[in-house]
C-alpha cells in the first residue's frame, strides 16, 4: 500500500479537531524552507571558462618538454 493511502484511511478515523491538528501540520510543512541544494561538481565544472590561445596546450608541452608532433 502507498503511503497516500495509508494516511487516507487513518484520516476517516480522527475527529474534527485532530483533522485541524493535521491540517495545520500540512500547512507548516508546506510553507517550511526547502533545503538549499549544493550544486553538482558537474554544474560547477560546466561553469568553467578557459581564456587562451588556440595553441595554449602546445606551448604547455613544449614547456614540460615534451614532444609535440602533427597528428
Amino acid at each position: 500500500m502507498i503511503t497516500k493511502q495509508i494516511i487516507q484511511e487513518h484520516l476517516e478515523s480522527l475527529t474534527p479537531e485532530e483533522l485541524n491538528q493535521v491540517y495545520e501540520l500540512i500547512k507548516k510543512l508546506e510553507n517550511a524552507e526547502k533545503p538549499v541544494k549544493k550544486p553538482s561538481i558537474m554544474s560547477q565544472l560546466r561553469k568553467i571558462s578557459i581564456d587562451a590561445p588556440e595553441d595554449f596546450y602546445v606551448q604547455v608541452a613544449i614547456s614540460l618538454g615534451r614532444d609535440v608532433g602533427e597528428d
